[in-house]
C-alpha cells in the first residue's frame, strides 16, 4: 500500500458514521415528516434586476425569508427527477436527504440519481435525457458544468418539463427557478473574515473543480475580499472533490509552496490537509479555511484542527429546491419578482481562530443528513 493510499485509508469514515477520528459525530435528529409548512432566512434574486448577471442570475441579493407549502397545498403527485453531480460526500448526502424528506413532506414522488463525479459530464447529460423520456414533470439539476448542461436543460424545456437550477448553477436562462447559494458569497465570506484579521499570509486557494459554476464564483469572491489586505493568493489548484484528488492537491501545494501560512479550499480539502499536516507536523504552521463544511470540517473546526468556514446548508437547499419545484409547476410563486433563493449562510470559527470562535452556536440541522443516513434515489408519492 502506498502513501497515498494510506492516507486515504486513514480518512476513510467508518460506516455510517460522521465524524473524524478523535472527534465526536456531528448531532442531527431526523425531521419528522407532517406536511406541514415551514419558513427560514433566505437571500433573495431577482434575476431581471440591472445589475443582475442573467447568464446564471449572478449579481447581489437582499435578505428575506423563504416559506413552504403544505401538503394540503399540493394537488397531484408530481414526478420529480433529481440528477446530482455524486454522492461522494456529506454536501450531496445532505441536498439528498433534504430533498426526499420535502418530497415526504409534500407527498410527491422524486428519482434521484448522480453522474459520480464532476468529470462525469456525458454520464450527467444522459441523466437528465433519462429524466425527460420518463415523463418527469421537472428536474432538478445540479450540474457538473456552468455551460455544458445547456443543451440538455433546453431539450427538457422544449418537453415543458420545468428546470430548477440546484446547488451548483448554470448559465442557461432557460430554467424555471434556482435555489443555491451564490458561491461569490461563499468565497467572499471566508476573504471578508480573513482580511478582517490583519495579518499577512501567504495564501493557497484550492476552489473546486475546473468548468464548475460555483468554483469559478469561490475564487472570484474570495480574491474581491482580499484583494486590498495583506493576503497573497500563490497558488490556484483545481481538481475534483473527491478525497483523492484533494490529497494530492494539497500534497503539491506544501511541496511547491513549503512557506505557505494557509490553505484555503473545499470541505473535502480541509479534511485531508489536516491528515496531511499532522503527518508533516505543521498543524500549528499552516491554518485551513474552508468555503463549506462537512461534518468531518465542523469538527476539525471545533477540535481546533481547521480554523472556519462558511455553511452553504445543504439539506435546506435540498428541501427548497423540491418545494419551488412544486410552486412552480403548481403556478404559485412565493414571490412573482423573485426566482432565486439562498438559505442565510454562516461563517463557523472554532478555538482555533481566537476572538472568533461561535462554533457552540452552529445548528447543523439544515447542513447535513441525521448521522446514519442512507442515500434515498426513489420516493413514492401517493396518488390524490
Amino acid at each position: 500500500m502506498n502513501g497515498r493510499m494510506r492516507k486515504l485509508v486513514a480518512l476513510a469514515p467508518a460506516a455510517g458514521m460522521l465524524l473524524v477520528a478523535g472527534c465526536a459525530p456531528v448531532e442531527i435528529a431526523a425531521e419528522p415528516v407532517t406536511g406541514a409548512s415551514w419558513k427560514v432566512p433566505a437571500l433573495l434574486t431577482d434575476c431581471d434586476a440591472p445589475d443582475i448577471e442573467a447568464a446564471g442570475c449572478m449579481g447581489p441579493n437582499a435578505p428575506g425569508s423563504y416559506e413552504s407549502l403544505d401538503r394540503n397545498s399540493v394537488d397531484e403527485d408530481w414526478r420529480i427527477c433529481s440528477v446530482l453531480p455524486h454522492l461522494k460526500d456529506q454536501t450531496w448526502i445532505g441536498m439528498n436527504y433534504g430533498q426526499v424528506n420535502q418530497a415526504q413532506q409534500l407527498d410527491v414522488s422524486l428519482t434521484t440519481t448522480d453522474a459520480g463525479g464532476y468529470e462525469n459530464l456525458a454520464d450527467q447529460v444522459t441523466q437528465v435525457e433519462d429524466c425527460i423520456s420518463s415523463g418527469a414533470d421537472a428536474i432538478l439539476l445540479s450540474a457538473v458544468s456552468n455551460e455544458s448542461l445547456n443543451p440538455a436543460i433546453a431539450a427538457a424545456k422544449r418537453q415543458g418539463i420545468k428546470v430548477i437550477d440546484v446547488g451548483n448553477g448554470v448559465s442557461s436562462t432557460e430554467v424555471d427557478a434556482r435555489v443555491l447559494q451564490d458561491y461569490y458569497d461563499m468565497g467572499k465570506l471566508i476573504g471578508d473574515h480573513m482580511a478582517t484579521l490583519d495579518e499577512p499570509m501567504k495564501v493557497a486557494l484550492l476552489p473546486g473543480p475546473a468548468g464548475a459554476g460555483w468554483t469559478e464564483r469561490t475564487r472570484l469572491g474570495f480574491e474581491a475580499a482580499t484583494k486590498d489586505s495583506g493576503i497573497a493568493v500563490a497558488d490556484i489548484k483545481y481538481g475534483d472533490t473527491g478525497k483523492e484528488v484533494q490529497l494530492k492537491l494539497v500534497e503539491d501545494v506544501l511541496s511547491a509552496n513549503p512557506e505557505i501560512d494557509a490553505i484555503v479550499g473545499t470541505a473535502i480539502t480541509m479534511e485531508v490537509a489536516a491528515t496531511v499536516l499532522a503527518e508533516q507536523g505543521k498543524t500549528g504552521d499552516v491554518r485551513l479555511y474552508g468555503t463549506y463544511v462537512t461534518p468531518q470540517s465542523v469538527e476539525l473546526i471545533d477540535k481546533g484542527r481547521a480554523n472556519c468556514a462558511p455553511s452553504e446548508q445543504s439539506s435546506r437547499i435540498g428541501k427548497m429546491s423540491v418545494d419551488l419545484a412544486v410552486r412552480v409547476l403548481q403556478d404559485i410563486p412565493l414571490n412573482p419578482d423573485i426566482e432565486r433563493y439562498a438559505p442565510e449562510p454562516l461563517v463557523i470559527c472554532g478555538p482555533r481562530e481566537d476572538g472568533y470562535q461561535n462554533i457552540e452556536s452552529f445548528d447543523a440541522t439544515g447542513s447535513f443528513a441525521p448521522e446514519g443516513w442512507d442515500p434515498v434515489f426513489d420516493v413514492k408519492g401517493s396518488s390524490k
